[in-house]
């Protein structure tokens, strides 16, 4: 499932609709929302409507709308709980995480595929607290990707990659907040995230 479609369900669940109530508040015929929701890319002269359902700019639409037209026809990947899970928020307001050695020696950055739980609101609407979203160091990050940046120690910050040259990262987030990180030991584009339900429901 594209980042696209698992942004339509997220704000259609906050909103509590129906598929139909969902295009109606979108201004498109229900088979169209739907077929959005199943993989399909919406037309640019819908750019306007749909951004502003999912409150998120044009700008940010049209990237999600590359990515998903870019990763259709790839295999599909392996669900993210089969992913071994890695790192934790060690500080929520500057979407920073730790990571304990791996594999019981000093290496701190995964190797495979690995999920970390976005316990941190810096990078919503795109990335929701309480998901769980899916890496894979052997996807080279572009500009505009959702990342962590790892630095030495074990310590990584979430955010969209803005620039990556000579072993130094910048890094935004959607609250506003911007960070260069010195001395990148790694850079890991964020491919997949899902809703993860809360414990008890």
């Amino acid at each position: 499932m594209s980042r696209l479609s698992q942004m339509l369900l997220n704000a259609q669940g906050r909103r509590s609709q129906t598929d139909r109530e969902a295009a109606a508040e979108i201004g498109v015929r229900q088979q169209t929302y739907s077929t959005w929701k199943h993989g399909s890319i919406p037309r640019p002269n819908l750019y306007g409507p749909l951004a502003k359902f999912l409150n998120i700019s044009i700008d940010m639409l049209e990237e999600l709308c590359e990515e998903a037209r870019e990763s259709t026809g790839n295999t599909k990947l392996p669900r993210l709980d089969k992913a071994r899970e890695y790192g934790r928020v060690s500080d929520r307001k500057e979407g920073k995480f730790k990571f304990d050695p791996v594999n019981a020696g000093r290496k701190r950055i995964p190797e495979g595929r690995y999920s970390v739980m976005i316990g941190t609101n810096v990078m919503e609407p795109a990335l929701l607290y309480g998901t769980k979203a899916w890496l894979d160091p052997a996807v080279w990050p572009r500009i505009g990707n959702e990342v962590i940046v790892h630095g030495k120690g074990g310590v990584a910050w979430l955010g969209r990659l803005e620039a990556l040259e000579s072993g130094r990262a910048e890094i935004s987030q959607y609250g506003g907040g911007r960070r260069v990180v010195d001395d990148v030991q790694a850079v890991h584009a964020v491919v997949l995230s899902e809703r993860v339900a809360a414990a008890g429901q």
